[in-house]
């Protein structure tokens, strides 16, 4: 699977992209049938499930409880019960997280970019793009219900793939990040959305939804001439 940020972001021009919205103000740029089976491709419902299920393969998932509060596999309060003898260290609790789940938490999916050939190809091309390194994180939520997180801002320019379902985003029109000035817009599958690092912003979920944030660590924010991308190839070990 190979295309270019140019290919991305289409019929957007790279040119305007750089001139008008590059770290300067946030950028919808609506799907397009490339963009929709791209973007609805990135995860199913049923790999998102497998996923989990698979705990030993799980890195650093997290919830939002009802009432806002996150929890993480990191910080070792993803469980209530004992942790199974042959578990790692690091442990989450698949019934607890269900249960999270059913009740209109939300579940993050982070360090996720390598996660399908689609995420790790989007990844991929805004790298390629911007002489960068991307990660990528899975926003779940099962009922327009689910809580997500409070408004805050980023340290790192960041791309919205919306994948499934609709999000209700609220987003400063300037750096200046006043309450005042901000637009509101609904967000579904195949649209992709850009926020340049340090704009304010919040997501709401209008529906069963799974949308990914893509950020962006580029070499201008390194105090080094580089940084070091994820290793995407694949390598057949069969």
């Amino acid at each position: 699977m190979s295309f270019t940020y140019e290919d991305l972001i289409d019929p957007l021009p790279l040119k305007d992209f750089y001139d008008i919205y590059h770290r300067k103000r946030w950028c919808i740029i609506k799907g397009n049938d490339f963009r929709k089976d791209l973007f609805s491709a990135t995860l199913s419902w049923k790999q998102f499930s497998d996923y989990i299920n698979n705990d030993r393969a799980v890195s650093g998932i997290q919830a939002i409880l009802p009432n806002g509060k996150k929890l993480c596999l990191e910080k070792n309060n993803l469980y209530k019960e004992k942790i199974p003898s042959w578990s790692r260290k690091d442990y989450f609790e698949k019934k607890y997280l269900h249960n999270i789940w059913s009740n209109h938490g939300s579940i993050i999916l982070p360090k996720a970019s390598l996660l399908t050939k689609e995420i790790s190809s989007i990844a991929y091309a805004i790298e390629t793009e911007f002489k960068g390194a991307c990660d990528a994180h899975f926003y779940c939520s099962k009922t327009a219900k689910s809580r997500s997180f409070d408004p805050h801002i980023d340290h790192d320019d960041n791309f919205l793939v919306h994948a499934h379902g609709a999000v209700k985003w609220t987003v400063c029109n300037t750096l200046d990040n006043k309450r005042n000035d901000a637009t509101t817009f609904n967000l579904t599958t195949g649209d992709l959305l850009y926020i340049p690092k340090g704009l304010a912003h919040s997501a709401v979920p209008l529906s069963k939804r799974i949308s990914i944030s893509v950020p962006l660590l580029e070499v201008n924010d390194m105090k080094t001439n580089t940084v070091t991308p994820l290793d995407r190839k694949y390598y057949d070990f069969s």
